[in-house]
């Protein structure tokens, strides 16, 4: 890997377990609070492989593409998971030095592809091998299964789509992150396909709202804050580390919109946006509510798998509890803005964040609305 900069860079990012049993390599989601990918490593299977360091490269090399291409988190959306897995490691494979050819016996043996485009996506291959083997009278419960894909059709297959984008998202900055660390010279001897989808993700995924600024705008100055030591920056009355730094921190309060208007969709758009502000370090405290409140909590970073409520719409009961209860920084309401005006009197900053859907009139009073971009 020292003398690839780039997929060094990429693994030295990635979560690692090492496990005594199973495939030398293989994905899984980690045991915390917010979705996290994980590569395991089976230390028997990985030092059973061949002793040819470029056998090994290409071997890691290959897992690191399919988590690239998102392999794993796209498994739900073909049939037939066997099929599914031979398109990914045809996908892969075309960007490593040789091609192993399906063994004699297997029942893709004599698929070549050679009428079809190179480096497309699994999309594009899953349905011609589909077709190849209807045309050779071959079936699929006949393929092989692939123990080190086990995973992405029993655990990721049961993600929520919140849950995939959120993992999504976190490749896109891995992938973002690695690029910054080795430079866009370091990528030049990548395929010219490859290359050009990792520029493409590296500029994929990004909030619809311009967060630091809103945080800024509604926050203000009302802020929690605590002293904090620190070796970088030295005392000013002494003269020696560690000095003192002043540490904010916004105490912001989220009101979800979960009348029955507000589609799933929406859900997923909002806890897109909401996953964003909680990256840039303020504490958010979710609402769920139609005409009440339904249920609260404090997000962690993870998206519920259900939301409560589904009824009409009452801006009010939200607002009357940041006053009494809670008495945040600011107010970021999740809404499709279908409800009667506000009565009552915020005593803190309200940005109003509205679907795409939404009327562009706006009658509330209170408050700053934003549409969300499409």
């Amino acid at each position: 890997m020292l003398d690839e900069p780039f997929w060094g860079h990429l693994l030295s990012g990635i979560p690692k377990r090492f496990v005594k049993a199973g495939p030398a390599f293989s994905w899984r989601i980690g045991q915390v609070q917010m979705p996290l990918l994980e590569l395991c490593i089976a230390v028997e299977a990985w030092e059973s492989l061949s002793s040819d360091k470029a056998s090994k490269l290409a071997r890691l090399k290959h897992e690191l593409l399919h988590l690239v291409f998102g392999h794993p988190l796209l498994a739900h959306q073909y049939e037939n998971p066997r099929l599914y897995d031979l398109a990914c490691d045809w996908t892969v494979n075309q960007y490593l030095p040789t091609i192993q050819a399906p063994s004699s016996g297997h029942p893709m043996e004599g698929f070549s592809g050679k009428d079809l485009v190179h480096f497309e996506p699994v999309a594009y291959y899953y349905p011609a091998m589909e077709q190849w083997l209807l045309d050779n009278k071959k079936s699929k419960s006949s393929l092989p299964l692939n123990l080190a894909h086990k995973s992405w059709h029993q655990h990721f297959s049961q993600l929520t789509q919140v849950q995939r984008d959120i993992l999504l998202a976190g490749i896109d900055q891995l992938i973002q992150q690695t690029i910054q660390r080795v430079g866009e010279a370091r990528i030049m001897h990548l395929p010219d396909a490859l290359r050009f989808y990792l520029n493409g993700r590296k500029n994929k995924q990004r909030p619809l709202q311009n967060w630091r600024r809103i945080l800024r705008l509604f926050a203000g100055q009302h802020h929690k804050t605590r002293l904090k030591h620190s070796i970088r920056r030295p005392s000013k009355r002494y003269g020696t580390t560690p000095g003192l730094r002043l540490h904010k921190r916004r105490k912001i309060l989220i009101a979800l919109d979960t009348s029955g208007s507000i589609q799933e969709n929406d859900f997923q758009a909002f806890f897109r946006e909401i996953h964003h502000l909680w990256k840039l370090g303020a504490d958010l405290y979710i609402l769920e509510c139609d005409t009440q409140i339904r249920r609260q909590y404090v997000y962690q970073g993870q998206a519920p798998t259900f939301v409560m409520g589904r009824g009409g719409s009452n801006f009010d009961p939200p607002i009357q509890w940041a006053n009494t209860s809670y008495q945040p920084d600011a107010i970021v309401y999740f809404t499709d803005g279908q409800a009667p005006v506000l009565r009552e009197k915020s005593r803190c900053p309200i940005l109003w964040v509205l679907n795409q859907k939404s009327n562009q009139t706006w009658q509330q009073t209170q408050g700053t609305p934003v549409w969300m971009k499409k």
